[in-house]
């Protein structure tokens, strides 16, 4: 990266660079790698997915002179490892543990992307623990563009966790709240997505209109990877509803993708090819939320009440709460004990 270094006028408002200005990448490019506004840059690149150059100011502060530039680049150098799958979630949480941040933005940002990894993990009871150290720190961060865009990761996580704790109306709270103040179009996309799914057992139109909004903004931004997994979740949600035919398959490379399409093949009555898939990406599975969702297929597929009773436990033992409901209305379905179900659903 070529720096040109440009005096900071605006050193202590990053607000108004980054708040009002669209095309910022010559601007970023030529900004002090020692300075506030060019460590809070790295924020805007990554949250407005201009990753070719945020992976370059990412280098940039690593080589910079100034410790505070070198650390911040450091956790987000992590992030976008982890995000580039070539570091693990487990090794990025033990890593960003080990980063000591003097700066109170980076200790909140390095426990927000520890919780990211939790919650791709699934594991959603470390993710209430960690929660509460952020909303703590983050009181301590003096008001401005990198304690809003850091408020709003936060809400966009704990819209995620709540809908998982099937405590949908304080999901919905959070995802009504980001429409209105997330920083950018790829926060406002996720909210919607996740608002959509909180409608899963109750409101097929709402579902299919935030599903809907949220596919537009990643259509326009010509986001693939996020559009691949809105409409991953859309498939998932349209096959609940008992319309497989609705579905659109961008890709079918992940775990989760794989897994939802084999639940629209047996959906659609091509159970022969639903086996195959769930049998190989049996080995693959990583955590207990997977494993849920692998014997609740195979529920289906198999008409089996045992496999059910394995997909509570294991989304009982990942901590989620709302996909859990999934094999429980299936067994209720069968005539298993209502009180047996009270018992399982606790």
């Amino acid at each position: 990266m070529n720096i040109m270094v440009q005096k900071d006028t605006s050193f202590n408002n990053p607000d108004n660079i980054f708040r009002t200005s669209d095309n910022l990448d010559e601007y970023i490019k030529g900004l002090d790698p020692n300075s506030y506004l060019a460590r809070v840059a790295l924020e805007y690149t990554v949250s407005n997915s201009k990753i070719e150059l945020h992976e370059e100011l990412i280098d940039c502060l690593l080589h910079s002179g100034n410790q505070e530039s070198k650390e911040w680049a450091e956790v987000y150098k992590i992030d976008n490892l982890v995000s580039k799958q070539e570091l693990s979630l487990p090794d990025s949480i033990t890593q960003l543990t080990y980063i000591l941040c003097s700066s109170k933005e980076m200790s909140v940002l390095q426990k927000i992307f520890q919780l990211y990894n939790y919650y791709d993990l699934k594991a959603f009871q470390m993710i209430e623990i960690v929660s509460e150290l952020i909303n703590k720190e983050l009181k301590e961060i003096p008001d401005g563009y990198m304690k809003d865009s850091l408020q709003s990761r936060l809400d966009l996580a704990m819209q995620s966790v709540y809908t998982h704790l099937n405590e949908l109306e304080k999901a919905r709270i959070y995802g009504e709240n980001l429409k209105d103040i997330a920083l950018t179009p790829v926060m406002k996309a996720i909210a919607y997505k996740n608002l959509g799914m909180t409608y899963l057992y109750e409101d097929y139109d709402k579902l299919c209109t935030y599903f809907e909004m949220s596919l537009k903004i990643f259509k326009e931004m010509d986001n693939s990877d996020r559009l691949y997994n809105v409409q991953s979740k859309y498939n998932f949600a349209q096959t609940f509803w008992s319309y497989p035919d609705k579905t659109v398959w961008l890709r079918k490379e992940t775990i989760d993708e794989l897994q939802i399409y084999a639940y629209s093949l047996i959906k659609s009555g091509n159970k022969e090819e639903a086996h195959k898939i769930l049998d190989s990406t049996k080995n693959s599975l990583s955590n207990d939320f997977q494993f849920g969702y692998h014997y609740y297929f195979l529920g289906l597929l198999n008409d089996n009440e045992k496999n059910y009773y394995e997909s509570v436990k294991y989304f009982s033992k990942s901590g989620d709460r709302f996909f859990r409901q999934l094999p429980l209305i299936a067994l209720k379905e069968k005539g298993v004990d209502t009180s047996l179900l009270s018992a399982l659903s606790v």
